[in-house]
């Protein structure tokens, strides 16, 4: 009696075979979209992108650029050309404007006078006896030479005033220009930080873990998961600080200044909440990316990657912010040359 036997074969697939079917399985026409979600649904499978080489992934710096940068830059540049000609210096230009007009008008009342008193004195029949200001008895010639002195004094005056406020518009101008520059490059700052901040996370991480292989990955993952978690929340915090900074050029002045300073520190403090949060959903998915030691608590001082990512940070917009700062300040200066 022959028995048959059937032999089942299990096929095993590979971690880059897994991750290539996970990605055929994709969907979407957007491919940036289509990676983030992607990352999202599967962290263990991101170390596999590389050597997989799958058609439409986006390495690193350009994932990064796409999703964190150009949103940033637009917003801000179109915060900049809405509130570039408005603000605290655009109203202190008016009133300076408003006040040299005033002082035209004084003039030029004292310059009218002068003209009226002077047909005055030359159709009167007297060959003495005239008054011009404080000058008493005066005979017809002196009165008429007073006069014109009166004119060329106020007519100085008129040039003096439109040179000494042409000065001060000049002045502001430019103090508004490096301000403007200021208030709408600081919320694209921060998204260029958060970019810039990668390699600065990669050299703490792999002092924290010198043993892990993908520790020396670690500003890879870091772009992918920094821009997955953070597309909208990036968005959210550049339309605040530019709205906040640019305040007075949206019309906003009263509703900051009437909260009061309560208020404003809650404002910060929430951008800052908002902002840690983002560090703690990306903290999450890195132990999983990178296969680091998985934690009982997030939250801990165990983190040592939410640690990492919150000191890269701030270390790197500091020095940015600080470069800001020269060039807004070097804009004023070369305003208020020209």
């Amino acid at each position: 009696m022959e028995i048959q036997t059937q032999t089942e074969f299990i096929e095993v697939q590979s971690p880059i075979d897994r991750y290539k079917a996970q990605w055929a399985n994709e969907t979407g026409t957007i491919g940036f979209l289509r990676q983030r979600r992607f990352m999202l649904q599967n962290p263990d499978l991101v170390q596999y992108a590389e050597l997989g080489r799958t058609r439409g992934w986006a390495q690193p710096l350009r994932f990064a650029v796409q999703g964190l940068l150009l949103s940033a830059f637009f917003l801000s540049a179109l915060s900049w050309l809405i509130t570039s000609s408005e603000g605290t210096y655009a109203d202190r230009i008016a009133a300076v404007r408003a006040e040299l007009e005033s002082e035209i008008r004084t003039e030029q009342g004292v310059i009218d006078a002068a003209k009226f008193e002077m047909a005055r004195v030359e159709k009167s029949r007297k060959a003495d006896g005239f008054t011009v200001a404080a000058s008493t008895n005066l005979t017809k010639e002196e009165a008429v030479n007073q006069l014109n002195i009166l004119m060329q004094e106020a007519h100085k005056l008129q040039q003096d005033y439109e040179y000494r406020a042409e000065i001060r518009i000049q002045n502001l101008r430019a103090a508004g220009d490096g301000f403007d520059l200021a208030a709408s490059g600081t919320p694209f700052m921060l998204s260029l930080a958060l970019l810039f901040a990668a390699p600065v996370f990669r050299i703490f991480m792999r002092k924290s873990y010198p043993r892990y292989r993908l520790a020396g990955q670690a500003d890879n993952y870091y772009l992918y998961y920094v821009v997955s978690h953070g597309i909208w929340l990036n968005c959210a915090l550049v339309v605040a600080l530019n709205l906040f900074l640019s305040r007075r050029g949206y019309g906003l002045d009263n509703l900051f200044e009437g909260i009061g300073p309560i208020g404003r520190i809650l404002f910060w403090l929430a951008l800052y909440a908002l902002l840690l949060y983002w560090f703690f959903q990306v903290s999450k998915d890195l132990h999983k990316a990178m296969q680091l030691p998985r934690l009982k608590d997030y939250t801990g001082f165990e983190n040592k990657v939410l640690l990492h990512m919150h000191t890269s940070f701030w270390m790197v917009f500091v020095v940015f912010e600080s470069v800001l700062a020269l060039l807004a300040y070097g804009v004023y200066l070369l305003a208020r040359a020209g």
